[in-house]
């Protein structure tokens, strides 16, 4: 007996969703990344005005300084939606579980000679309480920012810094063997020690801000254009210069991640300034003023060099260097 089964191609009978379908037009199908990012904000039809906020719409554009004429530029190229976001940062948690347990395993922690231990727990730990405020910086950027492309990916940085902050928790609690009270010791050298208070009053001062892009660049372009590459990168290879490399594995996810996160926003940045001369205008002066905060607050920080200012001069070439590509100028 022979048994002939026939395939049929079943056309849809459309590709995505009617609003999608607007921008992409009506025979391509959508990503799921566009899917969920394109028109997905509401803009008519609201309820009431925030009482708290009557001068503004509950999604409003005028939140901000930046004007642009469609907010939906702003896509992030790591295309992050909830199911790719959470599989990349899961395959990265993985890698880097294998670090610690590696590092655990074979007692490695034994070998760190103790000014360098000192060093770790004296420069990393208050480094909590700085993710700890770009976490909250960013939720208030999700907040009030215009759009589903910004504030999905807000949304992506906050959890990110939520978690940079219990992994730096778990850094230090392997290297003093859980020891909870150099965690303390890390609040109290935030809250009381001279030299992290520049820091501290920048981030406390940030809190206040009520722009959206105005603290998205103050926190993720330009606080973070300082503190990582400084305090997590060259003190890593100011340990490795001491003999030590098992810090510098520790902290080589957070390395990681800022290479990943800059993508975003330095594509944001670049699209924001060319949509027109005064946002460029606008960007180039936050942007000037924040690096000289930083400069500033940051010198007492990098005491673990010989050459802070160098380091710090470093930090900022390489800022602007990113600035420029993006198509401003300092």
């Amino acid at each position: 007996m022979e048994l002939n089964i026939a395939s049929i191609e079943i056309e849809p009978k459309r590709h995505t969703f009617g609003h999608v379908a607007k921008r992409l037009g009506e025979d391509r199908p959508a990503s799921r990344y566009e899917e969920a990012m394109y028109d997905a904000q509401p803009t008519e039809n609201f309820h009431y005005r925030p009482q708290w906020e009557p001068e503004f719409e509950i999604y409003d554009k005028n939140r901000t300084k930046i004007k642009m004429n469609d907010w939906y530029d702003l896509l992030d190229p790591r295309k992050f939606h909830y199911m790719s976001y959470v599989s990349t940062r899961a395959s990265q948690n993985a890698a880097n579980e294998q670090s610690f347990e590696f590092i655990e395993k074979r007692g490695l922690v034994n070998f760190i000679k103790k000014d360098n231990l000192k060093k770790a727990f004296d420069f990393l730990t208050p480094l909590r309480h700085y993710e700890y405020g770009a976490n909250m910086n960013n939720l208030c950027i999700v907040d009030r920012v215009y759009g589903t492309a910004m504030s999905s990916a807000s949304l992506f940085q906050a959890e990110d810094r939520l978690g940079m902050a219990q992994h730096i928790t778990k850094i230090i609690l392997l290297l003093c063997d859980n020891d909870v009270s150099k965690l303390d010791a890390g609040k109290d050298a935030w809250l009381n020690c001279p030299n992290w208070q520049g820091l501290r009053k920048a981030v406390e001062d940030s809190f206040v801000q009520r722009d959206p892009i105005r603290l998205f660049i103050k926190q993720n372009l330009v606080f973070d254009g300082f503190v990582i590459p400084l305090m997590i990168n060259e003190f890593s290879k100011e340990m490795a210069k001491n003999e030590e490399m098992t810090i510098s594995m520790l902290t080589e996810f957070i390395v990681s991640w800022f290479e990943e996160t800059i993508k975003w926003i330095d594509s944001v940045v670049k699209v924001m300034a060319n949509e027109s001369n005064e946002n460029k205008e606008l960007l180039t002066s936050w942007i000037k003023e924040d690096i000289e905060i930083m400069e500033k607050a940051m010198e007492p920080l990098v005491s673990f060099s010989n050459n802070p200012k160098e380091l710090i001069s470093i930090a900022k070439f390489d800022l602007v260097q990113r600035l420029d590509k993006c198509g401003i100028s300092l």
